[in-house]
């Protein structure tokens, strides 16, 4: 395939992974990295995603930055990074296809039971950070899914979009500088990583600012909805992947 066509395919997926980022906060590598992958090697294409989704995460921070619970983002966060040296324990005792499977099966299992109207509200909500913050953690550092959990949780507990916005956009901004960090000490952040990210770079900001602005027109209920089917894709997109790659 033509280069520039590809250069071309590659600023339109960036566009909609930036506008699903804008709009719910989350799912920018959901879209984006099917696609790049198979057109940038691997190992330049991660860290291009993880940059890109912080410039996302800081756009949308601005505007939600209102909403932000601190006094519960922190526990979440705190526990998060703790667990995730621990998740490469898990391995030992589970390898990643089984991980990937059963994880992916609770997302969608899970998932499916808030869609159809079911939830499941827990009133000591700090409490209850500490294990979703751990439970991330772990994933994060065995299978690289922090997301899922946290954005679970906080569509179980009926939290306005706003809030929902803030505190999940918050915490992926902390993952995101930790992530970005590991790779300039291992030297990822090549010159290719930098000129593709710089490339991605306008149609990403033009993505997420039309999703900020689409957002206006949603409801929380409809958002909700949203989001709760945007996991459920990442949870069919982490099972087709793994039984595929068997």
């Amino acid at each position: 395939m033509d280069v520039n066509l590809l250069v071309i395919l590659g600023i339109m997926t960036v566009f909609a992974a930036g506008f699903i980022q804008g709009l719910t906060s989350f799912g920018f590598a959901l879209i984006a990295m099917p696609f790049l992958a198979k057109v940038i090697p691997l190992q330049q294409i991660v860290p291009i995603v993880v940059i890109l989704s912080l410039f996302t995460n800081i756009i949308v921070i601005i505007n939600v930055r209102r909403h932000i619970d601190i006094k519960k983002i922190w526990i979440l966060i705190l526990f998060s990074l703790l667990a995730a040296p621990m998740g490469t324990y898990l391995l030992i005792y589970l390898n990643e296809p089984v991980l990937k499977i059963l994880t992916g099966l609770l997302i969608v299992g899970f998932s499916t039971i808030l869609l159809l109207g079911k939830s499941f509200p827990i009133r000591n909500e700090k409490l209850a950070f500490v294990s979703v913050g751990i439970l991330s953690g772990l994933l994060n550092g065995s299978i690289s899914m922090s997301g899922p959990p946290v954005a679970l949780f906080l569509s179980n507990q009926n939290m306005g979009k706003e809030k929902f916005r803030a505190n999940i956009t918050a915490y992926a901004i902390i993952l995101n500088v930790i992530t970005i960090s590991t790779y300039i000490y291992s030297g990822l952040l090549t010159k290719e990583v930098m000129i593709y990210t710089s490339w991605f770079i306008p149609s990403m900001l033009l993505g997420v600012l039309c999703g900020i602005k689409a957002i206006k027109k949603l409801d929380d209920q409809l958002f909700r909805r949203l989001a709760l089917w945007l996991i459920i894709i990442s949870g069919l997109w982490t099972l087709v992947n793994t039984l595929t790659s068997l």
